[in-house]
């Protein structure tokens, strides 16, 4: 760097009062430029000053409002990218850092909802095929298998009350058929997917966890149990765990004990990848309220295999011979020449969708990321990215704006700018096809899916539909807003690097957007 001030004084003294008074200028207006260099990495659209006693333009007022949120001193140390623009007249109402990629979180998901409605269109639906192979006698034993085949159905699950029932729904139609024991084996044939069903990038303690459980193409429960954990009768004693459903295929290694009234409650659950022992290690009160853990299965396809056996016996059908990944044939299945006894849709994909949106399920995003790959091959998260990028470049949205490694955004190594989102929003509201359903699938401030509790009670409320995103030190949002005077925008938000509560960041995105609901294109009279 130049030298310090110090020896600069002294030389200073020994020139020219003209020659002191040059140097100087030229000194203040490098030290300017440093000034504007050192602000680069922050930037935001110039708020224009008014001439002396004029007023300040709507735009420049609402510039300067959001700029004030974004710099106030309880959240100036974040990294904010934002990008605000009106889907009526076109053009930037606020900017800031909006050409910056940041790591995303869930709003990862906007791209692959977006592209998914696109490229496979509403009105598509997963499919489930159950055949049998062998002769079924008068009796009602199958001398065969019965195998079960699925593309992916993500929603056999509580999400979807009319889907959960579906095993008992298929149960039904088979004993009505006249099975009454299968001789061979239940086979799951999950090559629709390529294994391991793993996000590139996820990091190995979130495998454990319900949000990091891998995608395969037979799903059940998305994958993951419910671990329930109370206290025991006394203060020290072992707690009580219970796992639902059953079936998980988990080895539960129990260390967690009661502690005394008014304690913490704390609980780990840790499982290395791959294994099945799942260790849940802590303490729970014992005035504690349940503690409700998830955690994903060890192979998604021995929880749908065993889930559904059981369902099987419920309705007294008998399977004589094992569960088995159809990987664990020696033979493999021939379709042509067994017989198919039903056939499953699952609903519409706006209801996938929906999820996707609306509750930021990582294995409902990760399945519509695979299920964009091209026919003819076990689909990889590779093949449905390509899809990705393909279409995004037809749609306008700059390559240099965004790097897709995953669907879901569980990944660190996922980048978007603002912009990009931006770019991806305009044209889907821009889209006849596209708009009114992506809309309705996202979350609607203070009613309904992860923005419920958010903007209540503020001139917001039912006036933001964003897709929200978070991990750790990671916040983002991005949606649409309709403004009081009924001017759509479309704006989207990622903070990175904060070191504050999380609270305090959503506040500032949520007053930021409630300045937006009240933005007027026209100054009104007082």
């Amino acid at each position: 760097m130049t030298e310090g001030p110090e020896r600069r004084s002294l030389r200073v003294n020994a020139w020219s009062e003209r020659s002191r008074r040059v140097r100087a200028g030229a000194f203040a207006a490098v030290a300017l430029a440093l000034v504007v260099a050192g602000c680069a990495e922050k930037t935001a659209a110039p708020v224009t000053r008014p001439a002396s006693g004029a007023r300040l333009t709507p735009e420049d007022q609402l510039r300067r409002d959001l700029q004030a949120i974004f710099t106030d001193s309880n959240v100036d140390h974040a990294f904010w990218s934002v990008s605000v623009q009106s889907l009526k007249h076109g053009g930037s109402l606020y900017s800031l850092n909006a050409s910056r990629m940041q790591v995303p979180a869930s709003n990862q998901k906007l791209i692959t909802s977006a592209v998914a409605a696109e490229r496979l269109g509403w009105d598509y639906r997963y499919s489930t095929k159950i055949y049998t192979t062998g002769p079924l006698s008068e009796g009602g034993d199958l001398d065969g298998d019965l195998i079960i085949v699925s593309n992916g159905d993500p929603t056999i699950n509580p999400r979807h009350p009319d889907r959960w029932g579906a095993f008992d729904a298929w149960a039904r139609q088979l004993y009505a058929k006249g099975i009454r024991r299968v001789g061979g084996n239940l086979i799951g044939d999950d090559n629709a997917f390529a294994e391991p069903g793993y996000g590139f990038g996820w990091a190995w303690d979130d495998l454990v966890t319900g949000y990091g459980a891998a995608v395969g193409a037979l799903q059940y429960n998305e994958n993951e149990i419910e671990l329930m954990i109370l206290p025991g009768e006394a203060a020290g004693n072992r707690a009580i765990i219970s796992l639902s459903p059953p079936g998980g295929g988990v080895l539960l290694d129990h260390g967690v004990t009661t502690a005394a009234a008014g304690q913490p409650s704390r609980i780990n659950v840790a499982r290395i990848p791959g294994a099945a022992i799942l260790r849940v290690s802590g303490q729970v009160a014992i005035d504690s309220p349940p503690v409700t853990e998830h955690a994903a299965v060890p192979n998604p396809t021995h929880f749908y295999l065993n889930a559904l056996r059981a369902t099987l016996e419920r309705h007294r059908i008998f399977v004589g011979g094992s569960s088995l990944d159809v990987d664990d044939q020696r033979v493999k299945p021939d379709y042509s020449r067994a017989t198919l006894v039903l056939e499953d849709q699952s609903p519409t994909l706006d209801a996938v969708i929906d999820v996707v949106q609306k509750w930021s399920s990582n294995v409902y995003s990760e399945t519509l990321l695979r299920s964009l790959a091209p026919g003819g091959a076990e689909a990889t998260a590779e093949a449905g990215l390509a899809v990705v990028n393909e279409t995004l470049t037809k749609w306008g949205v700059k390559p240099e704006l965004y790097v897709a490694r995953d669907g879901s955004g569980l990944s660190r190594n996922d980048y978007i700018a603002p912009d990009a989102l931006i770019a991806l929003l305009t044209h889907v509201w821009g889209d006849d096809r596209l708009r009114e359903k992506f809309q309705a699938t996202l979350a609607l401030s203070a009613t309904n899916g992860l923005l419920a509790e958010r903007m209540k009670d503020t001139p917001a409320a039912g006036r933001v539909w964003a897709k929200t995103g978070s991990m750790s030190n990671v916040r983002s949002l991005s949606g649409y807003v309709m403004t009081l005077d009924s001017e759509p925008l479309v704006f989207s938000i990622i903070v990175n690097g904060y070191h504050v509560p999380s609270s305090r960041i959503e506040a500032a995105m949520d007053e930021a957007l409630v300045r937006l609901v009240k933005f007027p294109r026209e100054l009104h009279e007082e």
